[in-house]
């Protein structure tokens, strides 16, 4: 029995040296790199950040028996900046919603501009002028892996224009009317 101990002590003992001796000047070792997917949108004013915008007809000069121009009521102080990584052969979408109530026969409208250039990468390209509505609708499309620089005069300008029913005229009312433009950048 102790002939056996003393063989069964050097077998583990070989193997242990057998182990010790692959040890070399040179070890290796895996990293696994994870980029993960990102998409994040921003919108940014004048003093970096997401102000409400004022949209009110001009009456300069309105002669009497003309009708109010509601497209003279345009703003273009916002600037749409967004970040995305994307998967493989994925694009993704920005699209453009309102939340409240417009005055009767007013609607609004929204149009990106083309993209600054002072990001990098696959900037999605815009949609022509969308009038908004409770229901989504694409406002930049086709973007890719991309950001688009940070702030003001960055990405894509928006400009906003209201447009007016000429039948709708008599249900006009004259109040403040608040809504809630809201940009989702799609997975």
């Amino acid at each position: 029995m102790k002939k056996l101990s003393v063989i069964i002590a050097t077998v583990l003992f070989s193997f242990g040296v057998a182990n010790a001796q692959t040890d070399s000047n040179e070890a290796s070792h895996g990293v696994e790199i994870t980029i993960p997917t990102v998409a994040i949108i921003d919108i940014e004013g004048p003093n970096g950040e997401s102000p409400t915008i004022n949209l009110t007809p001009s009456i300069d000069g309105l002669e009497a028996g003309a009708a109010v121009n509601f497209s003279s009521a345009t703003n273009n102080d916002l600037w749409l900046n967004y970040t995305s990584i994307v998967k493989s052969n994925q694009k993704r979408n920005i699209t453009a919603s309102i939340d409240g109530n417009l005055p009767a026969g007013v609607s609004l409208k929204v149009k990106a501009g083309t993209d600054a250039s002072l990001g990098n990468g696959a900037a999605g390209s815009p949609e022509s002028e969308i009038t908004l509505e409770s229901t989504a609708k694409n406002v930049i499309t086709g973007i890719g892996s991309a950001y688009t620089g940070e702030g003001y005069k960055n990405g894509h300008q928006l400009t906003y224009t209201l447009d007016m029913a000429d039948e709708s005229y008599a249900k006009l009312v004259a109040a403040d009317y608040n809504v809630t433009v809201t940009y989702t950048i799609t997975e």
